[in-house]
């Protein structure tokens, strides 16, 4: 991992991209796993809680890996990074169509919505995945204004402490406990820190 104090440049090569997809989508489908079998092991509060920490700790690295792997220190780079994310989630969805769907570890309850196929939702998961990848580019870019130190580990800290707070807010006055909660907080985060961000910045 670079140093907090040495100098990095933007990453945008073929190998940062296809390599660190590949890297995130491997991720990705391991964070699958573990979630679908603490699932079954655990229930009520305590399932809740192990789902919604695999649901952080995993949004945080799909929003904050490809930066790290690409640098991001202008739009270019934002961009890049953010294709890296898509390109992960094209990898989890060979490594889910190949592997995870025989083994049959979790139900498909979007294929019987959708009919028998998943080709309705799949497309809006490459999609989630590119977004989060770029919001978590975004953050660093902008905290990094244009210097060229490696600022992604404090991005993601701080956006985990917001999802947080923004997850007990919303169990606590509106929605239920609930692991899909963490990840609408974890979204609301990105988007609140990007905002925060490019204000402390300007100051």
């Amino acid at each position: 991992m670079t140093s907090a104090v040495e100098p990095v440049a933007e990453r945008a090569n073929v190998r940062t991209i296809v390599g660190g997809g590949a890297v995130l989508g491997m991720l990705t489908a391991a964070g699958v796993v573990v979630f679908t079998l603490l699932s079954r092991a655990l229930t009520g509060t305590g399932e809740v809680i192990v789902q919604s920490a695999i649901v952080l700790g995993g949004g945080l690295v799909a929003s904050f890996l490809p930066a790290h792997l690409v640098q991001p220190r202008n739009v270019d780079g934002i961009a890049w990074a953010s294709l890296l994310g898509l390109v992960g989630s094209l990898f989890f969805t060979v490594i889910d169509t190949v592997l995870l769907r025989p083994l049959d570890l979790y139900h498909w309850t979007w294929d019987a919505i959708g009919g028998g196929s998943g080709f309705w939702y799949i497309p809006v998961w490459w999609m989630g995945a590119a977004a989060l990848a770029w919001l978590g580019a975004w953050i660093v870019a902008i905290r990094a204004g244009g210097s060229q130190v490696n600022t992604v580990v404090s991005p993601a800290a701080v956006t985990g402490v917001l999802a947080l707070a923004l997850f007990g807010l919303l169990t606590v006055v509106l929605a239920p406990f609930h692991a899909a909660v963490m990840a609408l907080g974890l979204a609301l985060a990105l988007v609140l820190h990007v905002a925060l961000a490019a204000v402390l910045t300007r100051r």
